[in-house]
């Protein structure tokens, strides 16, 4: 394969993957990781990738997310849709957590209509969540404390961790702003993941939540690996062949409204 073909090909496969390392593109082309560098020092030199600690993203993948103002209004429609169906999943007398993020607040604004709640416990890091399920007196809402996020209204940090690590719930709604069909639930931020992985490891059920722009994207950060995914809530709008892929690779339920 000529150089410049292989280059325009290295391009491809890292905008299908919007994240990968050299390893793995060193396996894709058969080649030596010292030839896959050139190759990345090349399209870094044309503006076309950039290299980064662990691998390469393209050059216009957002390597954070927006702030919550910004992702408020964004694929609205879908996360009202995907937030109504989560809230008919949660039973009277259960425990859940939900993740902080505009899709589980959603969540919460279905849970707060359901007349027929009971007995319901919502743990949240998320200071609007818990702030639009106050005054509910069938709902009890624990806050988890720990360093407020101003841009996003997320708690986070040790103090989160800590209580984190002492739950065990029946559920817990867990967003993400990337679904890889190789590594799972992903996020850009490390600060981030800490917590979100305490999240899964407390819940007795796992259930991801994402609008389609989310699914097929991969950001630095696995944290949840599909196999152990028991329930993903899209949108109508998600590619069925990816949706077919991640069902393939492990996810035990996938429910598209």
């Amino acid at each position: 394969m000529l150089t410049e073909e292989r280059r325009a090909k290295v391009l491809a496969e890292i905008k299908r993957h919007q994240f990968i390392s050299v390893n793995q593109l060193s396996r894709i082309f058969n080649v030596h990781g010292t030839t896959i560098r050139r190759d990345l020092d090349e399209l870094e030199e044309q503006g076309k990738v950039i290299r980064i600690h662990g691998g390469v993203v393209p050059s216009d993948v957002k390597q954070e997310e927006p702030t919550f103002n910004e992702r408020e209004t964004e694929k609205i429609e879908e996360k009202i849709r995907i937030g109504q169906y989560a809230a008919t999943l949660i039973k009277n007398g259960e425990c859940i957590i939900l993740d902080s993020g505009t899709t589980t607040l959603q969540i919460a604004r279905s849970l707060n209509a359901l007349k027929n709640i009971r007995n319901v416990t919502v743990i949240t890091n998320d200071v609007n969540i818990a702030s639009f399920l106050r005054g509910n007196n069938r709902i009890t809402t624990v806050v988890t404390g720990g360093t407020l996020f101003h841009d996003s209204f997320m708690l986070n940090g040790q103090i989160t961790n800590e209580t984190i690590a002492k739950l065990n719930v029946d559920k817990g709604f867990i967003a993400t702003p990337a679904l890889d069909i190789e590594t799972g639930v992903n996020h850009f931020n490390e600060l981030l993941v800490s917590a979100k992985r305490g999240m899964v490891q407390a819940a007795s059920q796992k259930i991801v939540v994402a609008d389609h722009s989310k699914i097929g994207h991969r950001a630095l950060y696995p944290f949840l690996p599909l196999n152990e995914i028991d329930t993903l809530i899209t949108d109508d709008k998600a590619d069925p062949l990816l949706l077919k892929q991640l069902k393939t690779n492990g996810i035990k339920r996938i429910k598209t409204v």
